[in-house]
């Protein structure tokens, strides 16, 4: 039995978030003991924990900045020292720096995890620069693609490990063949320059004169380009054909109704919501973005189409392609649905272990 600490700035509805929940209830299922360490103010969970993962709160309510991380820091070393025979799994640059500078000379192994594109984000040059100097202090550092792993220098290269999104696939349903579908194209995710819909709602508009009877349904928070891509609605007249839905907690019967998925980012590492159309069968259409989290799953024509970055007609010709097209969107339902082997959390949750 191993002991497992995982620490967060939050809990909330991230896709790293994700991706620590589905392994935490995994490693509990196993019977390893696991605590999740929050050292943010949002405590609660968008995702469901299994109720043997104990959650705790570590946080500080100093009003200065450097002495709010200090007593963050200083609290943490006393509860790694209570917990000493545990290991450390954190995802965020500056919750990384807390665990590699809170366990300094435990003997603690400390695994960190890109969870993005390494070459664009962290967007602030400070924790872009953090984030590159504490994975050299790292005993493992796990990446999603090997792409993001040739980024760091051979020090961290050396000591990492490619593993995949961990998925529980008793909770994402399949497609099944002949399922009458809405004619809906769907989008998912926070309304921010990185998913960039403008590209999704540029190509759609490209061709919704030939495919009246669709429209764009896109799910996700409020973001940084809401106002942005709801003027841009408003000024085309596009609000009959794309729609802002907002959150939703019934995504996965969003995705069954719909007949395409469309992943527009300009970066990713891996996305989860990808990795769900795929393993329900949902035809996809991605872009092709640099680190290859996309392109690690979809063979271009074979379960799914690829796009370049920001290519507006390339997109529309994607769409244009699979709209309607039932022989073609079920050729690539049977192919996708095969990532669900790569993604299972059980084979997910193994790949972790061997590292802890």
């Amino acid at each position: 039995m191993k002991e497992i600490i995982i620490v967060t700035g939050v809990l909330g509805g991230g896709g790293a978030e994700r991706v620590f929940v589905n392994l935490a209830n995994a490693f509990a299922e196993r019977g390893h003991v696991v605590r999740i360490v929050i050292t943010g103010t949002k405590k609660s969970s968008s995702y469901e924990l299994d109720q043997r993962v104990l959650v705790d709160k570590i946080v500080s309510e100093n009003r200065k900045k450097a002495l709010k991380i200090a007593e963050k820091i200083k609290r943490l070393r006393a509860y790694f020292k209570a917990h000493r025979g545990a290991s450390i799994i954190s995802f965020f640059p500056d919750v990384s720096a807390y665990c590699i500078l809170a366990s300094a000379g435990l003997g603690m192994r400390n695994i960190l995890s890109e969870r993005n594109d390494p070459y664009t984000t962290p967007k602030n040059k400070y924790k872009h620069m953090l984030r590159d100097i504490v994975f050299r202090f790292a005993d493992v550092c796990v990446f999603q693609t090997e792409d993001a792993r040739c980024y760091f220098p051979a020090a961290v290269r050396s000591k990492g490990a490619v593993i995949n999104n961990p998925m529980n696939l008793a909770k994402v349903p399949m497609v099944q063949p002949g399922q009458k579908k809405r004619k809906v194209i769907i989008g998912i995710g926070r309304v921010n320059p990185q998913k960039n819909f403008l590209l999704l709602i540029k190509a759609f508009e490209r061709i919704k004169e030939r495919f009246p009877e669709y429209i764009v349904e896109i799910y996700g928070e409020v973001g940084e380009l809401s106002s942005e891509v709801t003027e841009y609605i408003r000024k085309n007249a596009l609000e009959d054909c794309v729609k802002l839905m907002g959150f939703s907690e019934n995504i996965y019967q969003h995705l069954l109704e719909s007949e395409v998925y469309v992943l527009s980012s300009d970066y990713e590492g891996v996305s989860n919501t990808m990795l769900e159309a795929l393993a329900m069968g949902v035809p996809t259409i991605a872009t092709d973005c640099p680190i290859g989290g996309t392109r690690r799953f979809i063979q271009d024509g074979v379960n799914g189409y690829l796009v370049p970055v920001n290519d507006v007609g390339q997109m529309a010709t994607a769409l244009e392609r699979l709209l309607g097209n039932a022989e073609l969107q079920e050729a690539f339902r049977r192919k996708s649905v095969e990532i669900r082997k790569q993604v299972d959390v059980d084979k997910v949750c193994d790949d972790w272990l061997a590292i802890l």
